[in-house]
């Protein structure tokens, strides 16, 4: 009997290691597998934030060029606007927003 009972308690203790191995290979698995999808997402994040401040740059580098040539009035400012977002080369935000600038 005695004997009997040490097999069982080790029975025990192997099926337990061979669960908990099992659960950490699954977990393993697990992570292998989101972490493509999570650093896709990670560097679409950063590519959204690189475009927003190229296009922020853009804008300075417009307005910087505005402040050296003050010469300009700024009815012909508004006049040149006007021809580039009839031309199509400024979308209508872009137009309000230079526009809202060289007014203020």
């Amino acid at each position: 009997m005695a004997i009997r009972g040490a097999i069982h308690k080790k029975l025990i203790y192997m099926t337990t290691y061979l669960v908990i191995g099992t659960c950490l290979i699954l977990l393993v698995i697990v992570i292998f597998i989101a972490s493509k999808p999570i650093s896709m997402g990670i560097e679409a994040r950063r590519n959204i934030k690189k475009e927003n401040t190229e296009e922020q740059n853009d804008e300075v580098i417009y307005y910087e060029d505005l402040e050296k040539n003050q010469k300009i009035s700024i009815s012909e400012e508004i006049l040149k606007l006007d021809k580039l977002k009839k031309e199509g080369i400024l979308t209508e935000e872009e137009y309000t927003k230079a526009k809202q600038k060289i007014i203020n």
